[in-house]
């Protein structure tokens, strides 16, 4: 899958080695395609653990590949305290998590507010979080030609700590959410460009 997938849409890393070499980490992206978690999957060339909208699980064949590489479903819009609690078991297991919380993709392109999903899941974990800017995406789907080229910058691992842990929920999201912006090209930072 990975080799037929660089094959339609190349895709460039940055910042591969800032990636920890093991243990449970969350990585937080921003969304913009649904070909993000396929394609940072693939950059990273690691399993991540997403949660996805519940809508999807109910799709013949899609849901139960979703559940096969680990997934798990998240009711939107409202406070989903059982996917919360799912993702910290997936943490504490020592895999990695994949994790945009803007929590839906943004059709603009560039960065939305996050929720404070994040900032609730960064401080109970104590996980490293891992910034990843994506983009070239929403150009690198079907038709296959012309194939759009995929950048993936990885940044530096930071805690919750560094942000000043004793922020509200809310707060930390959005301090956690301008560390993948600062990542991404000026137009696409979007309320988080300084």
């Amino acid at each position: 899958m990975r080799l037929i997938a660089l094959a339609v849409a190349p895709i460039h890393v940055e910042g591969l080695a800032n990636l920890p070499r093991a243990g449970g980490y969350i990585v937080v992206a921003n969304h913009i395609s649904w070909y993000d978690p396929p394609a940072i999957e693939f950059a990273l060339n690691v399993p991540l653990r997403y949660m996805a909208k519940k809508e999807v699980f109910g799709v013949p064949l899609i849901g139960g590949i979703l559940r096969g590489i680990g997934n798990f479903p998240v009711r939107r819009g409202e406070s989903d305290r059982g996917a919360l609690e799912t993702a910290l078991r997936v943490l504490a297991a020592g895999q990695p998590l994949g994790y945009f919380p803007e929590g839906t993709r943004s059709r603009s392109g560039a960065m939305q507010r996050a929720k404070p999903g994040i900032g609730f899941l960064a401080r109970r974990s104590g996980a490293p979080l891992v910034p990843v800017a994506i983009s070239g995406t929403p150009q690198a789907g079907f038709p296959v030609w012309p194939r759009g080229r995929i950048d993936v910058r990885v940044g530096a691992p930071f805690s919750v700590a560094e942000l000043g842990g004793d922020r509200d929920d809310q707060a930390l999201a959005d301090a956690i959410v301008a560390r993948v912006a600062a990542l991404l090209p000026p137009h696409m930072r979007g309320l988080h460009d300084p």
